[in-house]
């Protein structure tokens, strides 16, 4: 089940004539959702949908004859029927559809969508609508990858539009814009656009091709993953035992799984053969920022296989935790492919919870560095630490980590930190009434932060020690939470950084200047995720020149 447009230039390729019908806009209830496509030829339906019934068959023949003719339509389907009608829609709602006689035009739109999303960047197919005065339509599309969405160009086009298609992006919703005002009109025309974002397909690795994971891989095709099986063994990894497998991989499972991109997209099942070869596989995978990893076997074995990760240190408590174990929803399940839709089922519920939250959730940083180095008795965050200071050695950490938009928040010394980190890619605002205490600085950060932001990283100036992998490990720990807050621990001590989602904002807000940050903590702790960190950086700052000195020797032996 490719994406409908990369299907599209696959026959496009082939040399079919063929069009493409697209639900562009919706009004009650309807059979497909905004977006839904479908292949139409001279012969009729190829690939995709409308949602069957009557409505897809009203625009099969209305395609076939549109592509005789050689002309693309948009129409209103009503589906409001009464219930007497036998051979009409009765839904209750109305659909307009967009059907485009000559896709070939846009090859080389569906090139770039195809060569960005198997290069998992997102983006956005944008559909110009040009109405002329004659009832005429010209058809024009243009894709956008998500990175590239504030480039110059963009904002010259765009302008009046990137903030909805942000957030078509961000909720992964489609958008029909009627009277669409940009450099792309004709003076003759009227143009409306059609957004529609485009994600890469999820990838459902499975680690083992016996007869669950064969079962797996057919329903997960189905369910619009993007599949790839491995074995040790050829004579159960092959394309005759996997026709839907997108990769068969035929190696040791262990050594295969290290060897390829696992991302927060990437859904793992083990179903190995035995459990030896399940712990290979667990091993490889547990550390990874794959969005499920699911293991077979019964309560005793894993809870056999667990202990055994723990005591060789294979894996902490928190990372065992994240393995759906026993694997799939519990069905009353007995049969291999009872077996497999429990597995899938689960796979679908994570990827639809992961959906709701967003997917990638939008976390800002706060580095708090505002204060008056008075036991230091210098400006410490200016002071050589690596091959820069203390503050850029953070700032270059935070940058290159999974966080969105840095926010630095300076007090005493202000021009001469600014000057020091200018160069980088942060936002610097003023704490005023820095001298009041910690608070004013997280309450400034949060004044200034981005309106989109999901969530924010609470950092310490003086904290050069706080590495990338320690800020993404708890973005991904945030991220798999259903908690509201996210805090780094060392064998039972809570440190830095902290992270708190957007509902807290205002409540932190409105905390007296003689309080602290610590008071979140006291009052919402059944909204606490602790998240355990193997390194006791994150205990530790530079308050004194015993500190900067010890921090010194310590990063000098890494």
């Amino acid at each position: 089940m490719k994406n409908i447009y990369i299907q599209l230039l696959d026959e496009l390729e082939n040399d079919l004539s063929a069009g493409l019908a697209t639900i562009v806009e919706t009004k009650g209830s309807t059979p497909q959702v905004q977006g839904a496509s479908a292949i139409i030829s001279s012969k009729g339906l190829i690939h995709g949908t409308l949602g069957g019934g009557v409505l897809e068959g009203d625009a099969v023949k209305r395609a076939v004859a549109a592509l005789k003719k050689n002309i693309s339509l948009l129409y209103e389907f009503d589906l409001n029927a009464n219930i007497e009608a036998a051979d009409e829609a009765i839904c209750g709602g109305t659909a307009l559809i967009l059907l485009d006689s000559c896709p070939e035009k846009h090859q080389e739109a569906y090139s770039k969508m195809k060569k960005s999303l198997s290069a998992n960047h997102p983006g956005i197919l944008l559909t110009a609508i040009h109405h002329s005065s004659d009832q005429v339509l010209e058809i024009k599309r243009n894709w956008i990858e998500a990175r590239d969405l504030h480039s110059e160009d963009n904002k010259a086009h765009l302008s009046d539009y990137l903030e909805d298609l942000e957030k078509c992006l961000e909720r992964n919703i489609c958008l029909y814009v009627k009277n669409f005002n940009s450099t792309i009109r004709a003076s003759d025309m009227d143009v409306s656009m059609f957004i529609q974002p485009q994600y890469p397909r999820p990838k459902l690795v499975i680690a083992g091709a016996g007869h669950i994971g064969q079962a797996v891989c057919h329903i997960g095709n189905l369910l619009d993953f993007e599949v790839t099986v491995m074995d040790d063994r050829s004579e159960y990894a092959n394309r005759a035992a996997l026709p839907e497998a997108g990769n068969i991989i035929v190696d040791d499972i262990g050594s295969a799984l290290r060897a390829i991109s696992i991302t927060p997209e990437t859904y793992i099942v083990i179903v190995t053969r035995g459990h030896l070869d399940d712990a290979n596989a667990l091993r490889a995978v547990v550390a990874s920022d794959a969005a499920y990893i699911g293991m077979i076997g019964s309560k005793r074995k894993i809870s056999l296989i667990f202990d055994k990760f723990l005591k060789e240190r294979w894996a902490t408590q928190q990372q065992l935790d994240r393995v759906y174990a026993p694997i799939g929803l519990e069905i009353g399940s007995k049969t291999v492919q009872e077996i497999a839709v429990s597995i899938c089922a689960q796979l679908v519920q994570v990827r639809q919870q992961d959906m709701a939250r967003g997917k990638i959730p939008d976390i800002h940083a706060i580095i708090l560095a505002a204060g008056e180095s008075k036991r230091m008795g210098k400006p410490k965050l200016l002071l050589p630490f690596g091959k820069t200071t203390i503050i850029e050695t953070l700032l270059i950490e935070t940058i290159h980590s999974d966080l969105g938009n840095v926010n630095v928040v300076l007090g005493s010394n202000v021009k001469e930190i600014t000057a020091k980190i200018r160069q980088y890619p942060v936002h610097i605002s003023e704490n005023k009434d820095f001298k009041s205490g910690m608070l004013s600085s997280v309450q400034c950060g949060i004044r200034n932060l981005d309106k989109n932001s999901d969530a924010v990283m609470i950092l310490l100036g003086d904290q050069p020690m706080i590495t990338r992998s320690i800020i993404n490990d708890l973005i991904h720990a945030y991220f798999h939470s259903s908690k509201g807050i996210t805090i780094a621990v060392h064998k039972g001590k809570r440190g830095h950084p902290i992270i708190f989602s957007k509902g807290y904002f205002s409540w932190v807000q409105q905390l007296d200047p003689d309080q602290s940050l610590r008071q979140l903590i006291h009052t919402f702790p059944d909204d606490i995720h602790e998240v355990e960190i193997d390194t006791p950086d994150i205990l530790r700052d530079i308050d004194t020149q015993t500190d900067y000195r010890n921090e010194l020797k310590l990063s000098n032996k890494l």
